[in-house]
Order: C-alpha cells, then sequence, then structure tokens
C-alpha cells in the first residue's frame, strides 16, 4: 500500500465536507506524522474529529460512539477494493467511518458510516468536486438511493428505492409537510413518456398525480392520523401485479401495486395510511396517488388505476371494511418489533427466532384462504428455513415440519407445502452437515435421494426444477456428464419458458460445446464493446469468474502468466465477470490492472443472459476458442489439459490456426452463443444448500 501521512489524510477529510460547520472545519483533523507512530488512541484527535461527521441525510441508522468510548476507538489506513481510505474501529474491531479516496486524486469523496460492523449509509462526491452528490442506504438499512445534483443537501431524484422505502418517505413527508420530498416519489413527466401507456391509462395517471401534487399540502395539514411521534411500521399490500404490453394500447409490461397501505405506530397503537397505486419504473418504485386517511368504511377495491375490480379482502377482512383486522394489526406490530430486535443482536436470537415464527404461524391462520396467506407462508419457511440454517434456532427444522402439516388443513394451503418443503430439506441438510465426525459423502448421497424424491412427489413445483438442477449439477461436479446432461434435459423439457429450464437449456448446450462454433459478445467494465468475432484469427481463451471466488482468482493469476509466455503469438483472453455489482468487480481486480483483458460484465450476474445462456452455475468456467470461432476445450479450472491444448493449437502453423477447414474433417456442430434469459420472477430466493450450489465455487 501507498503510504499516506495522517496529516495528509486529513486534508482530505477537511476540504471534502462542505456541510459540516465552519467552526468545524477550522479544527479538522491536522495532526503530523508523528503521531501515526504513537499509536496512542488518547492522543489520536483523528478519531475525535471522525467521529464527530453524520450522515447527510436523515434517518440513517449507523453507530454513534458515546464521548466515555471514544479513547478506546483507533484509526487506521487501510486499501479496500481498490480505494485507500482511513478506517475507525471501535474497541471490538468493528469499523464505525471510513472516509475514501475513490479517485486516487487525494481527496476524500466516500464517506461511510456503519452500523453493527456493516456499511449501511454513504455520502458519495460522483464528480470529485469536494461536495457529496449522493446518498446510498446499504446493508440490512435498505435500498435507497438519491441523487443530488445541485449539492444542497436534499435529494432531487430516486435512482433506486423500493416499494416499502416509497411507503416511509410518504410518512416522513406527511409529518414534515415537505411537499417537495413528496413530489420527488410521484412519476415524473419523463417517466409517464418511459411507462408507454395508453392514451386513456395515461390521461388517468396524469389526472392522479396532477391531483396529488395539488392537494398534498392541504391533505398534510388536515389530516389527524400522522404526528410528528408517529413512526412507520409495515408495507400492506396484495402482491404486485403485471400489466402486459398491448393491454389498453400499452406499449411495455407495467408492474404495479394497488391499494398498498402504510401501516403507522402512535404510541403503540397500530394505524393505517391508504398510499394507494405504486407503480416500477427500473430500479425504483414511483407513486402515483394522493394518500388518504382510512375509514372503517373505506373501500379499497375502487382505488386501483391498473386493476380496479381487484377485491381486496387483505388480512382476513371482507373487502367492504377496507382494512386490517385488529388481531392482523396487533400481529404485524408484533412482528415488526422482533425483527428490529433481531437486527439489534444484542437478544436472545433463538428466542426472538421462535417468536416471530410463532407470529407468523398465526398470520398464516389469521389470512388463512386468502392471497396473502401465500405472502405468509413464504415468509415464514424463508425465515425459520435461514435462521435455522445460520445455526441460530434450534427448533427451526421441527417448525418447518408443523407448518407443512398444519397447510394440508387450511383453505389453499395444500398448494402451498411443496415450498415449505424443500426450505425443509435445505434445514435439515445443513444441521447435518454442522454435526461432528460428518460424513460428507453420505450426506450428500443422501441429500441427493431426497431432492430426487421431492422432485417425484412436487412434479409441477419450480422448487423441483431447482431441485433437479441442483442434482444435475452434482453430477456434473463428479465427472458424470451424461447423467447431469439428462437431469438437465429434464428441467429443460417440463420447464422450457421458467429461469431454471432456460438454465438447464444452457447448461446442456455449455457440456456440449467442444467441436461447435461459439461467439461471445459484450461491454467490460469500462463500457467498451467486445465481440469475439472482431478479433481476428487467434485463439481465445474466455474465462468465467466473480470476486468472491478464491479459485477464480488462482485461475487468473495462471493466465495472466500465460498471457505473458505466448505474448508474440497474439493469444487473447476475455473474462467473463458473473459479479451483480460491476464497481465490486472493477474494484477486486484493482479496475483492470492486476489482469489486464477484457472483462465482460451485464446486469444480473449469475442470472444475466451471459449465464444463463451456458447454464453457468458455478465458477470458475474456462473455454478455448481457435482462431475460427470453434471450441476447442472447456473446463472448470484453467488446468493443465486445458494449457495443453493451447499449446498443441499454437503449436500449429499460421495458415492451420487461420484455417482450421485444412484439418481433417470433422461432422459440423450447431454454433453456440448465450442465449437471452427469462426474467427473474418476483420473489425472494430460498437459499438452499448443496456441496457446490448455483454461483458458487468449484
Amino acid at each position: 500500500m501507498r503510504q499516506v501521512s495522517k496529516a495528509q489524510f486529513a486534508r482530505w477529510i477537511a476540504i471534502s465536507v462542505r456541510w459540516v460547520s465552519s467552526a468545524s472545519l477550522v479544527g479538522a483533523i491536522c495532526v503530523s506524522a508523528s503521531s501515526a507512530a504513537d499509536n496512542d488512541p488518547q492522543n489520536d484527535p483523528q478519531v475525535v474529529k471522525a467521529l464527530s461527521f453524520s450522515p447527510r441525510q436523515s434517518n440513517v441508522p449507523y453507530d454513534k460512539v458515546a464521548e466515555k468510548d471514544i479513547d478506546s476507538c483507533t484509526s487506521k489506513y487501510e486499501t479496500r477494493n481498490g480505494f485507500e481510505g482511513l478506517v475507525i474501529y471501535n474497541a471490538d474491531g468493528q469499523p464505525l467511518r471510513r472516509f475514501a479516496d475513490a479517485n486516487g486524486d487525494k481527496q476524500v469523496d466516500q464517506w461511510c458510516y456503519f452500523k453493527d460492523g456493516i456499511e449501511s449509509y454513504r455520502d458519495i462526491d460522483s464528480d470529485f468536486n469536494g461536495a457529496a452528490d449522493q446518498y446510498r442506504w446499504l446493508g440490512t438499512s435498505g435500498t435507497r438511493w438519491g441523487i443530488d445534483k445541485n449539492e444542497d443537501g436534499k435529494i432531487e431524484q430516486w435512482k433506486s428505492i423500493s416499494a416499502e422505502e416509497v411507503t416511509m418517505e410518504i410518512v416522513e413527508a406527511i409529518k414534515l409537510r415537505d411537499d417537495d420530498r413528496f413530489k420527488k416519489l410521484l412519476v415524473s413527466d419523463v417517466e409517464m413518456k418511459m411507462l408507454g401507456l395508453g392514451e386513456d391509462k395515461g390521461s388517468q395517471l396524469s389526472t392522479r398525480l396532477e391531483n396529488a401534487r395539488k392537494g398534498f399540502l392541504e391533505f398534510a395539514k388536515s389530516q389527524k392520523l400522522i404526528t410528528v411521534s408517529t413512526k412507520w411500521a409495515h408495507f400492506a399490500a396484495d402482491k404486485p401485479g403485471i400489466v402486459p404490453a398491448g393491454t389498453e394500447g400499452a406499449s411495455q409490461d407495467i408492474v404495479a401495486y394497488e391499494n398498498v397501505i402504510a401501516i403507522v405506530d402512535n404510541d403503540g397503537t397500530s394505524q393505517q395510511l391508504m398510499v394507494g397505486t405504486l407503480v416500477q419504473i427500473g430500479n425504483a418504485w414511483r407513486l402515483a396517488d394522493l394518500p388518504r386517511t382510512i375509514s372503517a368504511d373505506s373501500v379499497l377495491a375502487d382505488s386501483g388505476l391498473f386493476f380496479p375490480a381487484a377485491a381486496s379482502n387483505r388480512a382476513g377482512t371482507s373487502p367492504t371494511e377496507g382494512n386490517l383486522s385488529q388481531e392482523v394489526q396487533r400481529l404485524l406490530t408484533d412482528l415488526e418489533r422482533l425483527e428490529a430486535g433481531l437486527k439489534d443482536e444484542s437478544g436472545d436470537r433463538s428466542k426472538l427466532h421462535d417468536d416471530k415464527a410463532k407470529v407468523l404461524q398465526k398470520l398464516v391462520v389469521a389470512t388463512k384462504g386468502t392471497e396473502e396467506m401465500e405472502l405468509w407462508v413464504r415468509q415464514f419457511a424463508d425465515s425459520v428455513s435461514s435462521a435455522s440454517q445460520a445455526g441460530e434456532y434450534e427448533d427451526g427444522v421441527t417448525k418447518l415440519r408443523q407448518m407443512v402439516g398444519q397447510l394440508a388443513n387450511l383453505p389453499k394451503g395444500k398448494e402451498l407445502i411443496s415450498y415449505v418443503a424443500y426450505r425443509l430439506l435445505g434445514a435439515e441438510y445443513t444441521l447435518k452437515s454442522m454435526g461432528e465426525k460428518v460424513d460428507f459423502a453420505k450426506l450428500q448421497s443422501e441429500y441427493m435421494e431426497k431432492l430426487e424424491e421431492f422432485a417425484v412427489e412436487y412434479p409441477e413445483s419450480t422448487d423441483a426444477a431447482d431441485a433437479m438442477i441442483q442434482i444435475g449439477l452434482n453430477h456434473e461436479l463428479a465427472g458424470d456428464e451424461g447423467e447431469a446432461e439428462k437431469w438437465y434435459r429434464r428441467v429443460s423439457t417440463k420447464f422450457p419458458d421458467s429461469v431454471q429450464g432456460k438454465k438447464a437449456t444452457g447448461a446442456t448446450n455449455r457440456l456440449s460445446l467442444e467441436g461447435r462454433q461459439f461467439r461471445l459478445a459484450g461491454k467490460t467494465l469500462e463500457g467498451k464493446q467486445v465481440d469475439t468475432k472482431q478479433m481476428g484469427k487467434s485463439p481465445i481463451l474466455v474465462h468465467y469468474w466473480a470476486s468472491w471466488c478464491g479459485p477464480c482468482k488462482e485461475d487468473m493469476a495462471e493466465l495472466r502468466k500465460v498471457q505473458a509466455k505466448y505474448a508474440r503469438q497474439n493469444l487473447q483472453i476475455i473474462g467473463v465477470n458473473l459479479d451483480t455489482d460491476p464497481r465490486v468487480a472493477k474494484d477486486s481486480i484493482d479496475g483492470g490492472k492486476a489482469f489486464p483483458w477484457p472483462h465482460i460484465q451485464e446486469q444480473g450476474g449469475f442470472e444475466s443472459d451471459l449465464a444463463v445462456g451456458l447454464g453457468v452455475l458455478s465458477v470458475p468456467v474456462t473455454i478455448l476458442i481457435d482462431g475460427d470461432g470453434k471450441v476447442v476445450k472447456r473446463t472448470s479450472h484453467f488446468s493443465k489439459i486445458m494449457e495443453t491444448e493451447l499449446e498443441n493449437l499454437l503449436a500449429k502453423p499460421a495458415q492451420q490456426i487461420a484455417n482450421p477447414a485444412t484439418q481433417p474433417a470433422k461432422p459440423e456442430k450447431q454454433a453456440i452463443k448465450p442465449a437471452p434469459a427469462v426474467p427473474q420472477p418476483n420473489a425472494r430466493k430460498a437459499q438452499q444448500p448443496n456441496a457446490n450450489p448455483a454461483g458458487k465455487q468449484k
């Protein structure tokens, strides 16, 4: 790491935090390099100064330090993800703050705040002029990403915000009577055009938006529900729906929630605010309505914009009641309290998980026979299974078994049994793997047998497709590609239009790559277009990788040696990164300097076209292509076998490499290229165990 003095870091922080008061800036950190050698936290004013900074946005969860505990905190200069920065740690070694230089100009342009050791919020100076213009909530604090072009501390646009967080922002806007804050949540004129609505529906939405813009302040002042002490508690809505392209002149699919409710807490009493219609635009949800309070005789179903006839029998109430039952309100309040306790991590986690499971069980019963029941069943299964696999809930497996039995006796419950049963399999496997003296080969074999039984018992379940892919991957990793292909073909035949079906089809294509034409094209991490067809007649090595994959990095180190060894023969290398965040990928390879060849990356990671088209279920994957675009060899790691094939290919006379037609003719196979992926369903993915689960390293 390049050596940087404390005084230098002090200047970075001091000149970069414009919203700190001028008095604070005068006293900004200014420590000589000698104080770094002392390493005495009591003589480290940099720690004191760093802890005095606070997020530019309000309502940010982050760790504050009592004055008496400041002396136990320490500062350290570190390089993380290629960025140099000053990190402040508490006495337990957990990070509290980080001030980073993202572009190497010796100025702080990222101010990071942590909660329980996890980064929860970040102020960002993306144009590197010394003032933050972006604000991101991270970790368990949410997904909000606000843009502030004029750098005045007020968010002008939400680049990313979930439906739940929209309702949180609405409550705050009403509480503060902040008209501007509210309007930032509404569908903008530009976004109206992006939605591609037909004339009639577009006119209806425009009218609603105009009423919302004009009527908010009057509503905020006249309503009695939201006060300065009101707290947002929960989000309530039926699952979102899709208006398919072509409906009433729509040029594209529209994803929307109808009759959304924000449940708020007023001194321990749960009450409801009708939010109305929310529409998804890119990574953000937008509001289409003026909020209103709900009376006992309110009718929710009459307010829908896209699905006006949808009766809202939410939470076991009749459609005409228009509000949640008192029992469900109480349960939702309890659920919110328990989730907050689990985030705090200071209590008895096993008891908290057990109490949460009991509340979710009651919500399942309270909503039996309704569409809402599926939501609570899935949340129960995901929550209990995850807690059990994390080793935090001993009775989790028992609770899952109880739910399987309970669903058999509830209206519309039988069709949800498979979802719980599949999570039960995963929890049982993980618990057994945590035992002492485990025979993992036997355990894995038993798990595969249970997956096969599940696929037979619930053949129509999408989890059956996932189970069969796991079985296929297990055979593939064991070297039995013939058996793996059989399972992949079963999935692609049975579920051709599902995500799993597309992955399985891609996997069968990948297993038969050798001897086939292969073309790869896409944009690199730097935004440049790469196309193997335009790369001349040189051999090409394609390497699929992810930042968290240790064996991938080992392969890449070998590839760098090979690149240098065969530089004169013009060997080409292309990386295909499967991280979901391109910045993480770029940071992990030092902006490309560590492994200097183009790295293609596209949104979606293992759900992207690049991965789904070839059924890349684990990394690394390595493909050698000759000068005519034909696959010579396909393996996982860059192994000795692959290097030998490369040496043989490069040893051929130039005209033979450039024109494989001069070689003995072989039966021509169909060309392969990554195929388009099916959009991922808008549902929470379950964590399933596997010796090498999809998306993990080999």
